[in-house]
């Protein structure tokens, strides 16, 4: 019989017992490496979300460059994996925790982002569409036909009504931008046809030949009247190259005359340079050698030879002569307006200062643009550009004028408006009309005169931009907010608005003012207004154009995207 001794099964108990209290705590370690199940699903639904956001964000057209920081900390979020713990659920859910944040982080980050580019590409639609208006109401008042770029324009302004995402806006920045090339393209070769029929014109007076070129030249002007991408005109310029070179060749009898009459007109452009203030030196010396050599050309082939360096030489001043001409037409415009606006003051017996009345036209409005457009103009077709916009500030100008000396009623056709019509080619149109000087507004459809009503413009600080504009946007209803801080003369509270027409880029509407009761002449400077509100209705707008507020709903709902507005 054994016997047991004390304590020899112990060692034995000891081992059973460890191994099970080992086994219970793996267990419970192995439970644990599960963690919350209800972070995770968090996080993998707010991944998920964030995913459905920039498939939508992709979808809609915002640049990849602009997404790109997003999708890379999306990668960074996905490669990396969660802490492994056997004895604590907190680092696991913890890191879920975080994924979920970075991943509602990144979501709010995109849609910030969305709505930048949308508003970005907004604006710049806004913008192209203006400069598109502008280029045509330049084109009409030159005598082009423009119809086809007319629909094409009232399309886009549909377009532009129905526009939410950025490639919505950005297709219409496109379409805008080739329909400015095209009129940058028509314009160019007008000015080419125009130099094919001087040059069939000097044939015709030395007596040859030119029915099948006065053909041609006919032919080219019915397809300028049709041409309607950049590809057309392109072709047409280089058909029109080469029947001018055929001309030449053709007036080889006629040289000397031509001759004589392409020298004649570089004196004249010389004579036009010294007007504008430009340095003719230059161009003398060559036209004084080009006289020169005129008395030693006999042959057929000296003059055809000289006719051509006349050519290069006549060529040579274009961009000296358009660039001058640019800056006299400014300069003109300036001076005309200080004078006009010295000599027709508004004495405001409210505060019994004088203000001028034109100042829309001064450094306050257009005047300053204007300075700013020459002074960036750098190309031939930047300084065109530049001419036509100093003629048709010239004009509305005029035209300002004119009617501060008409006694027509507000509310009935004025002349000024019809020669405004005219000039723009807008009769067939729906045209708002601004008066500055009556501090009136005349709605025209089709040339006839709809409706008219008082409105209250721009402060002289602060005056409406005279022009022919297209409306950018409309909304109803709205809230201002000011573009200047409180304590700035011309800061204002968050003011809801009910109707609001924008006409021109940085916040100039016509839009209802219900805290005005005065409209009409007088009431664009500082005055008493019967409604008791002198903060701001004691003196004229910020540049928008106040209408009354049953007068504006009317406006509005009249109205569309492919309504015109002239301030004058």
């Amino acid at each position: 019989m054994h016997v047991l001794r004390p304590g020899s099964m112990m060692p034995r108990l000891a081992q059973v017992t460890l191994a099970a209290i080992l086994l219970g705590t793996i267990l419970v370690a192995i439970s644990a490496c599960g963690g919350n199940t209800t972070l995770q699903q968090q996080a993998y639904q707010s991944q998920v979300a964030l995913d459905h956001l920039l498939q939508q964000a992709q979808a809609i057209g915002v640049p990849a460059s602009q997404i790109k920081p997003v999708l890379d900390q999306k990668q960074q979020l996905i490669h990396g994996s969660a802490p492994f713990s056997f004895f604590s659920d907190q680092p696991y859910d913890s890191y879920y925790k975080n994924l979920n944040t970075r991943y509602v982080q990144l979501t709010t980050q995109l849609q910030g982002i969305i709505t930048a580019s949308t508003e970005q590409a907004q604006t710049q639609a806004q913008q192209d569409m203006q400069t598109f208006q502008t280029m045509l109401a330049q084109r009409r008042s030159q005598g082009f036909t423009v119809d086809y770029f007319t629909q094409q324009y009232d399309l886009d302004q549909s377009l532009m009504a129905a526009a939410k995402t950025p490639k919505d806006y950005a297709a219409i920045s496109s379409k805008a931008g080739i329909a400015k090339q095209s009129l940058d393209l028509m314009l160019i070769t007008s000015g080419k046809l125009a130099t094919l029929k001087k040059t069939i014109d000097q044939m015709q007076n030395a007596h040859l030949d030119v029915t099948a070129m006065q053909t041609q030249y006919q032919n080219y002007q019915q397809d300028l009247t049709t041409a309607e991408n950049p590809a057309d005109f392109q072709k047409m310029l280089v058909m029109i190259n080469a029947s001018y070179q055929q001309a030449i060749v053709n007036s080889i009898q006629a040289l000397p005359y031509v001759t004589a009459a392409k020298l004649n007109e570089f004196a004249q452009q010389i004579q036009l340079l010294k007007t504008y203030g430009m340095d003719p030196t230059p161009y003398q010396k060559k036209l004084d050698a080009d006289n020169v050599r005129m008395s030693k050309t006999v042959s057929i082939q000296d003059y055809s030879s000289f006719a051509q360096q006349v050519d290069a030489d006549l060529a040579s001043m274009h961009n000296d002569l358009i660039q001058g001409e640019a800056g006299y037409l400014v300069k003109q415009f300036h001076k005309e307006v200080t004078a006009w606006g010295q000599a027709h003051l508004f004495h405001d017996k409210f505060d019994g200062q004088n203000y001028v009345l034109d100042s829309g036209y001064d450094q306050a409005g257009i005047g300053s643009d204007l300075d700013l457009a020459l002074s960036w103009a750098s190309t031939p077709d930047d300084y065109q550009a530049m001419v036509d916009e100093a003629n048709n500030a010239l004009f509305n100008l005029h035209m300002m004028e004119q009617d501060y000396n008409d006694p027509t009623p507000f509310d009935q056709v004025h002349a000024t408006d019809m020669q405004l019509l005219n000039r723009y080619k807008l009769m067939g149109q729906q045209v708002i009309m601004v008066s500055l000087t009556e501090q009136a507004l005349r709605l025209y459809q089709n040339g006839k005169l709809v409706r008219g009503f008082q409105v209250t413009t721009g402060r002289v600080e602060l005056p409406s931009v005279p022009g022919v504009w297209s409306v950018m946007n409309r909304q109803s209803p709205t809230v201002f907010k000011s573009p200047d801080p409180k304590g700035s003369p011309f800061w204002y509270p968050d003011t809801p608005i009910n109707y609001a027409i924008l006409y021109h880029r940085g916040g100039y509407f016509i839009h209802d003012s219900w805290w005005r009761v005065n409209y009409g002449p007088g009431t664009q400077f500082p005055h008493y207004d019967t409604g008791g509100d002198e903060a701001f209705a004691g003196s004229g707008s910020h540049g928008c154009v106040n209408v009354q507020e049953q007068m504006a709903a009317w406006l509005y709902n009249t109205t569309n995207w492919n309504t015109i507005i002239v301030i004058y």
